[in-house]
């Protein structure tokens, strides 16, 4: 197509151009300038989704900008691009009503936003279990920061985010996506806030900072964008949704167990808590998840979740001392990727076939 003028050739092409702008005749074969940008727009869209719906939604973008002339260099708003991303990303992301492969990426997004919370909500479990230990053994609690501090009005925010997490993982299992989302995000403000600023106090923030915000964000991320007005909220019982709880006991229970044993010379043995125990887990499943041929959905989503693993562990490799610890740790990096690229494939595999489209 020959391009049509509005535009310096100083404007340069933009990404709502599609086509580079010489002089020429205002119209090029009866279609003006905002219409090629409005099909340009559009391209963010699956050609399968555009072959029905393009010359319908082009006719409503035109309809509502009123006559508009290339002389004017006229352009979709913000607001127009922005409304065909988030459209782009329901269909990509689909619910029940999506072509089979985009349900399946759609509920893998969606099963690594649930993982996400689930691991998040048992760090807020455990510290609801030690209040509750501390209240029934009259132990000590003693907050940090003094009374009426700035310090100790930022450790109880950061317990309240903590909080947040449980809360936010009971109410996405019960369907409660609006209560989850909005829960989830003051979640991962501490964790947002520590890195950001003093990065801008001070500069770049050491790998394990970055590692742990991608670690807490990723899994909030996909919670927005994959439980979407399409997606029909989950709802499971309260024996699941309490289940969390189940497993922070479990958890505090192993802790403990460790401390109690005080071994020698196994220190190595801490690195199977928290995090690690995430990776024993996460590890029974995959092989279950591998050997039982599950959908697509929970092998690409295992897969996630386990890359996210291994970005939280790598970077302590290099804090770590020589020896049984930087070797349990390093066993943990090559079980962690070898899986999570053995999920990925079959993952892959496994997907629908693509629903032909037209080119475009």
């Amino acid at each position: 197509m020959s391009a049509g003028d509005g535009v310096s050739p100083a404007d340069g092409p933009s990404l709502t151009d599609g086509v580079s702008l010489t002089e020429g005749p205002s119209l090029v074969d009866g279609v003006s300038l905002l219409e090629r940008r409005y099909r340009s727009v559009l391209r963010l869209l699956p050609a399968s989704y555009r072959a029905g719906r393009e010359e319908e939604m082009v006719d409503a973008f035109m309809e509502s900008s009123g006559e508009a002339p290339d002389e004017v260099n006229p352009r979709p708003s913000a607001g127009e691009v922005a409304s065909a991303l988030a459209l782009s990303l329901r269909v990509r992301l689909g619910g029940a009503s999506a072509t089979p492969r985009y349900f399946a990426w759609g509920e893998a997004v969606r099963l690594v936003a649930l993982l996400g919370l689930a691991y998040q909500s048992l760090n807020a479990v455990q510290l609801i279990l030690s209040w509750v230990g501390a209240l029934v053994f009259g132990a000590e609690f003693v907050p940090i920061g003094a009374p009426g501090s700035f310090v100790r009005l930022v450790y109880i925010g950061n317990m309240g985010a903590t909080v947040c997490w449980a809360v936010a993982f009971m109410a996405i299992m019960r369907g409660r996506v609006r209560l989850a989302k909005v829960t989830a995000l003051i979640g991962a403000v501490p964790t947002v806030a520590y890195f950001l600023v003093p990065m801008v106090l001070a500069g770049p923030r050491p790998l394990t900072e970055a590692a742990d915000l991608m670690f807490t964000v990723v899994p909030v991320i996909a919670l927005l964008l994959g439980f979407h007005s399409d997606v029909t909220p989950w709802r499971r019982s309260w024996r699941l949704t309490l289940s969390v709880v189940a497993a922070g006991l479990a958890a505090v229970g192993c802790d403990r167990l460790v401390i109690a044993l005080e071994p020698q010379g196994s220190d190595w043995l801490y690195l199977w808590l928290h995090l690690g125990l995430a990776v024993l887990v996460w590890a029974a499943a995959s092989v279950a998840v591998l050997a039982g041929r599950h959908s697509a959905s929970w092998s690409l989503a295992l897969a996630g979740a386990g890359s996210l693993l291994l970005l939280a562990r790598l970077p302590e490799l290099e804090s770590l001392p020589e020896g049984a610890m930087w070797g349990t740790a390093c066993a943990q990096c090559v079980l962690l990727g070898a899986l999570s690229v053995m999920l990925a494939v079959v993952g892959l595999r496994a997907l629908p076939n693509p629903v032909r489209e037209r080119s475009g």
